[in-house]
């Protein structure tokens, strides 16, 4: 009975605080910008951001790779909280970083490193710049994926629709295919609609300058996020070791530090590629799971709540 009323009270004090109690958990964040368009809930305004941040006053902010080893030892703090960004948008070293720097809180960025070297924009915003412009065809962006998988894929999409619920379809079509098709495919429909490629201020990647200045900083550290950004668990065991190694190594060319945290892309992974972030050094790896830290977590399966500007409602 005591039990069930701690409960009732807890859920009482949630409604009227508009929060519960946050702790035992990594966050994860995107891009700290405003979207006009956002059909992954990833984009984080600033002011909301620095809201956020506030709320973790009370909390005890740790690294991530201290979490985790607090977490192998269960010596976690009951209200521990790590900080993350997936994927290495420029935001997060131009907004992020100083409101971080101003409350001292550590934070580690996860960095897909072709994004950085070929200095253009990740293929997913590429795709919703062609899918919102004017020009967009939906024959021609369909007919095209059909060349490029081989498959039939009109399935789910509908024709007279622009919809964000289309967006996600195309999406979801284009993300089977490999980096070289999806690079051929997406310029081949910019060059079929006379649109030019561009690297938008809002969602460019970081430069490599920007990407060291996060990495000089003690308070942040860099991690591995792949070298393409694929979904791990379609590819073979070598190329997943090659996305996940290789795209590690290049981080630490560029930053001439180790590269010790992974993150899997879109938090897919399968118990193969555990082992081959295990087996190539990391201390821990992230998921895309929504929900607080467990005691019986994986270091290298740990889960992540992703926060939003609803965040405060939901966590």
């Amino acid at each position: 009975m005591r039990t069930k009323l701690k409960k009732f009270a807890k859920r009482i004090a949630t409604r009227i605080i508009g929060r519960p109690i946050l702790g035992r958990s990594i966050l994860l964040y995107h891009r700290i910008a405003e979207a006009e368009f956002d059909p992954f809930n990833i984009a984080v305004s600033p002011r909301e951001f620095e809201r956020q941040l506030s709320t973790l006053r009370s909390k005890v902010v740790l690294p991530l790779q201290e979490f985790a080893t607090l977490h192998l030892q269960s010596k976690l703090p009951r209200n521990a909280v790590a900080i993350t960004f997936d994927d290495g948008y420029a935001c997060n070293a131009l907004v992020a970083a100083p409101m971080l720097q101003s409350l001292n809180y550590p934070a580690t960025f996860f960095v897909v490193s072709d994004a950085i070297e070929r200095a253009e924009e990740f293929w997913w915003d590429q795709l919703e710049f062609v899918f919102r412009a004017p020009e967009f065809d939906h024959g021609t962006a369909m007919h095209l994926l059909h060349v490029y998988s081989g498959e039939i894929l009109e399935r789910g999409v509908r024709r007279e629709s622009s919809s964000t619920a289309n967006f996600l379809a195309i999406w979801a079509m284009l993300r089977r295919l490999s980096a070289p098709q999806r690079r051929k495919y997406l310029d081949d429909l910019r060059g079929r609609m006379e649109l030019k490629a561009e690297m938008r201020q809002t969602h460019r990647p970081l430069t490599v300058a920007e990407l060291r200045a996060l990495a000089a900083n003690p308070l942040f550290e860099i991690g591995g996020h792949t070298v393409t950004h694929p979904s791990l668990p379609i590819l073979t065991e070598v190329d997943q070791e090659d996305e996940i190694v290789r795209g590690s190594r290049l981080l630490e060319t560029m930053l001439g530090k180790p590269i010790r945290s992974f993150a899997y892309p879109f938090g897919d992974w399968l118990p193969v590629t555990r082992e081959i972030v295990s087996h190539a050094g990391f201390k821990c790896a992230v998921t895309g799971v929504h929900r607080r830290v467990k005691r019986t977590d994986n270091k290298y399966a740990m889960p992540r709540r992703q926060a939003v500007n609803w965040y405060a409602r939901t966590l």
